[in-house]
């Protein structure tokens, strides 16, 4: 059985903060002094008007015991391959290689190791040479991903990397990892988020980006293999 999970939105930002405060009894104002901004930001935040900075998701996180990735993650609607996609044209993409969850590691080969059958609504329209499977190693991105899990990358030159989702990232040594993405203007950095909130997020300073060392790929859908 294949089950897949593909980038097509869900419960938003917004809500999950409301939907949080709400269970554990706090007004907006009550909230806003816990975190140390006014109670229209709250507000805001909560209509989807503005979003918080990272500094901000951390602090609500501490305060609601969820990891910081719940707010970074939306949640995503799942659908049985042969319910969504029986009438989608199944076409071969490669797997290149594999990614850790935890830090960086795995491989890439230069030419596929092997063909992975897609249905062809995955790509998103995309030309099929511009995406590619990966492999998932590791624990930091369960729930979400678990090990052996097969993520559809793309090409980012086709493809906008996301706030808040999940990414592939290549180093300049040829190691991977699978984390979400996060850029935090404010202190210059790109933050790869766990999941799982045993592991240590990543963080990568902005003057490094600039290098081309790393590169870093949109996961565009997902693939359980059972």
């Amino acid at each position: 059985m294949i089950i897949t999970t593909c980038d097509n939105g869900g419960m938003k930002l917004g809500e999950k903060i409301r939907k949080l405060r709400e269970k554990k009894g706090l007004s907006q104002k009550e909230l806003a002094d816990l975190v140390g901004i006014t109670q229209q930001a709250i507000a805001s935040w909560e209509s989807g008007k503005k979003k918080p900075r990272y500094d901000k998701l951390q602090r609500l996180a501490e305060i609601f015991k969820v990891p910081v990735s719940y707010f970074l993650e939306e949640e995503r609607p799942k659908w049985d391959k042969n319910a969504e996609y029986l009438k989608s044209k199944v076409i071969p993409i490669a797997i290149y290689g594999e990614a850790q969850a935890g830090s960086f590691g795995g491989y890439t080969y230069p030419t596929p190791e092997e063909y992975f059958p897609t249905p062809e609504a995955m790509i998103k329209g995309l030309p099929p040479e511009r995406v590619f499977w990966i492999r998932v190693e590791g624990h930091s991105m369960e729930p979400l991903f678990q090990p052996g899990d097969l993520v559809l990358v793309a090409d980012p030159s086709y493809y906008e990397v996301k706030e808040g989702a999940p990414v592939v990232v290549l180093n300049g040594d040829g190691e991977l990892t699978v984390k979400y993405y996060h850029h935090d203007a404010k202190n210059k950095v790109v933050v790869l988020e766990p999941a799982n909130p045993a592991y240590k997020p990543i963080v990568i300073p902005e003057k490094e980006l600039y290098t081309g060392e790393y590169l870093f790929f949109p996961v565009i859908a997902h693939t359980k293999l059972f």
